[in-house]
């Protein structure tokens, strides 16, 4: 019988699985960056922004949704009831959207809000409620690399608020970026995976970091090896975000870097 109390230890049947989406992922190549982050990678942003029960966590680009069980086995460890955790996730690729159904089923998480459509986070946020954009307390994401998107009629415009990406060349990635700071609840927190190149391209990407700086937004920049993400031999890094207000005074004007 496959109930939990049968097995080795509870969460077999999610282990299992995660470990046939991770060979998956490594079979793909180049596609398997799509949906599947290393999972050292996850455990360590999730450890970073501390999630906690009464949180709502928010993946904006959720792949297979690692980042989400591993925020609810987070607080499960951490001696929090995951069950008052709620989480929320938006996909774009119908079939990686579906595996991370199956994969939320299988780890006990049958609740999370797992959302698909086929113009993704920028061009059509699926998490609205009263109108408005659902606010979250903490934001973790590895969002797709150096996209281009269309900026005619792309709703809730007021998320980018420190200047509009060039929508060709490949240079979405701060866009990603505005759109989590802008659903932060009061005192959230965002951990997101980003190519370096946001840290050092000119014209209105620099304008856009200056107003992340100027904001007290950037608390810290983790510079990742290079060949650690699936489908790209690039060097990578991770952006924490303070919500606007939430930077502590004594860390205002300040950001870490760490290499």
């Amino acid at each position: 019988p496959f109930r939990s109390e049968d097995f080795e230890f509870p969460d077999l049947l999610g282990a299992a699985y995660e470990y046939l989406v991770g060979e998956f992922a490594v079979s793909a190549g180049t596609e398997g960056g799509e949906f599947y982050t290393p999972r050292a990678v996850v455990r360590m942003m999730v450890r970073l922004v501390k999630p906690a029960e009464k949180m709502r966590v928010y993946d904006p680009c959720s792949g297979s949704g690692g980042m989400l069980i591993l925020s609810h086995e987070y607080v499960a460890e951490h001696g929090g009831d995951p069950r008052d955790l709620r989480l929320y996730g938006q996909e774009l690729n119908g079939g990686v959207w579906s595996i991370s159904k199956m994969n939320m089923l299988l780890h006990g998480i049958p609740d999370a809000d797992l959302q698909n459509n086929d113009k993704g986070t920028l061009e059509a946020p699926a998490h609205v409620e009263g109108g408005e954009l659902m606010r979250f307390d903490r934001v973790v994401t590895n969002p797709p690399f150096s996209m281009n998107y269309n900026k005619d009629g792309i709703p809730f415009p007021e998320r980018f608020h420190y200047g509009w990406c060039p929508e060709t060349g490949k240079k979405a990635d701060l866009m990603f970026v505005q759109h989590m700071a802008s659903v932060l609840r009061q005192g959230g927190i965002v951990a997101t995976v980003m190519p370096h190149g946001v840290l050092f391209r000119g014209g209105t990407e620099r304008d856009i970091r200056e107003g992340f700086l100027k904001g007290y937004l950037l608390e810290a920049v983790i510079g990742l090896a290079p060949n650690l993400f699936y489908g790209t031999g690039i060097p990578a890094c991770i952006l924490i975000l303070r919500a606007k207000g939430a930077k502590p005074p004594q860390r205002r004007g300040k950001v870490l870097f760490i290499n």
